[in-house]
C-alpha cells in the first residue's frame, strides 16, 4: 500500500536534518501491537515526504496524495490514520475532511496547519476532525497519536 514517493520526491527529502524531521523520546520508545495503514492528504510536497517518512519509519502503512479529491477517491479504503492538510489548493482540509465523514469514514482524522492553531483546531474540529496538529509535524505528536489508535485497535 505504501506509495513510495517519485525519485524527485525522493531527491528533495533526502539528508534532511531540519527540526521537522527530529525524533523525540515519545517517537524512539513506541511500539506498536498492530500493523496501522495511514493516509496523508497535502499539498506542499515537503510537508508530505515528512508525514510518509515518520508514519513508514514506524512500520505504518503509509499512502499519499496532494489533494482533497485524491483522497476523496481513497474514501472506500479503511486508514487507521489520516492527516489532512488545513491549506491545500483543489480543496481545502475543512470540505475534504466534511466529505469524508459524510462517505462514512471512521477513521481518526488529524487536521495540519501551520496557520493560526486555535482557529484551525475549532474549525477542523467543526468539520469532523479528531484533532489538529501544528507545522512543523513533530514525531512526539504523532506518536502519541499512534500509540492511542494502536490501544484503540487493541480493545475491540
Amino acid at each position: 500500500m505504501g506509495a513510495a514517493p517519485d525519485s524527485a520526491e525522493r531527491n528533495e527529502s533526502s539528508g534532511s536534518n531540519s527540526p521537522e524531521c527530529e525524533r523525540g523520546s515519545r517517537w524512539a520508545e513506541l511500539v506498536l501491537t498492530n500493523l496501522l495503514t495511514a493516509l496523508v492528504v497535502d499539498g506542499v510536497t515537503v510537508c508530505r515526504l515528512i508525514a510518509f517518512h515518520l508514519l513508514e519509519s514506524i512500520g505504518v502503512e503509509t499512502m499519499m496524495v496532494g489533494s482533497g479529491q485524491e483522497a476523496l477517491e481513497l474514501s472506500g479504503t479503511h486508514y487507521d490514520l489520516i492527516l489532512v492538510d488545513r491549506y491545500m489548493h483543489d480543496m481545502d482540509g475543512l470540505e475534504t475532511i466534511r466529505r469524508m465523514r459524510q462517505r462514512g469514514m471512521r477513521s481518526k482524522i488529524i487536521g495540519l496547519t501551520s496557520g493560526e492553531i486555535e482557529t484551525d483546531r475549532v474549525q477542523m474540529m467543526n468539520a469532523g476532525a479528531d484533532d489538529c496538529l501544528e507545522r512543523p509535524l513533530r514525531a512526539d505528536a504523532l506518536a502519541d497519536i499512534l500509540a492511542e489508535i494502536d490501544y484503540e485497535i487493541d480493545r475491540r
